[in-house]
């Protein structure tokens, strides 16, 4: 009879005396359990920097930077980049990045609550985006006009309107039109009345139609200028 003998060989791990299996290059393990080596440091997540303090599977990974789009954030800290506020922040469960909100118009950033003009409306700038407060007119000296929300202004014989369509209220327009109010004569010759808005019948044949500059959404929102990330621990060394 023939004997086959079978040679197993073990492995016997080392394992460290906090029962975590030591391995080669494994001196601290991540936020997804992978090794990494003594001073280490890496980018978790796009936001959170890391660094292995230790060795020999005794290492922790220690939080130390946030990661912004513009600048490296140390743990702890706030920075101020073209006036506007980093911060990078953290305790014991959890860490925090956040960027100040903004309104970004042309490659022009606005602060919350900073109001400013786009083509014939005003705006307020707003945490989570930007909203319509009023609309602005030329009168007869070239001069712009604000009007607010629901106002109406006259120049010559044309009224300008600032107001919410009726059907939409969550929108705005602003419109010229021809005045109803007092009577106007018309020209007997063929030459162009600079009082009336483009592309109304000068003539006035008929009723004018609503002249529309532009139509907007009261609300615009802007989420993507702005970051605010948050990570929740489970006995991370931070």
């Amino acid at each position: 009879m023939l004997w086959s003998l079978l040679v197993m060989t073990f492995h016997l791990p080392n394992i460290h005396s906090n029962g975590v299996e030591v391995l080669p290059n494994c001196d601290c393990r991540d936020w997804n359990g992978g090794c990494r080596a003594s001073g280490e440091e890496w980018l978790d997540d796009e936001t959170w920097v890391y660094s292995c303090e230790g060795k020999n599977g005794s290492g922790k990974s220690k939080f130390i930077a946030c990661q912004g789009k513009k600048l490296l954030i140390p743990a702890g800290d706030n920075q101020t980049v073209d006036g506007f506020w980093f911060s990078c922040s953290y305790n014991s469960f959890v860490l925090k990045y956040e960027e100040e909100p903004r309104c970004v118009i042309n490659k022009t950033q606005y602060h919350v609550g900073e109001q400013f003009r786009e083509g014939f409306f005003k705006w307020i700038c707003m945490e989570n985006g930007r909203w319509i407060t009023g609309c602005y007119y030329q009168n007869e000296t070239k001069d712009w006009i604000l009007l607010d929300i629901g106002q109406t202004g006259y120049n010559g014989l044309v009224k300008h309107t600032c107001d919410r369509y009726d059907d939409y209220p969550g929108r705005v327009q602003y419109y010229a039109e021809v005045r109803t109010d007092i009577p106007v004569k018309h020209p007997t010759n063929k030459g162009k009345n600079q009082n009336l808005p483009e592309l109304v019948d000068n003539r006035l044949k008929e009723i004018p139609v609503r002249w529309l500059h532009a139509n907007a959404a009261t609300f615009i929102d802007n989420s993507k200028n702005f970051i605010s990330k948050v990570r929740y621990l489970h006995n991370f060394y931070v």
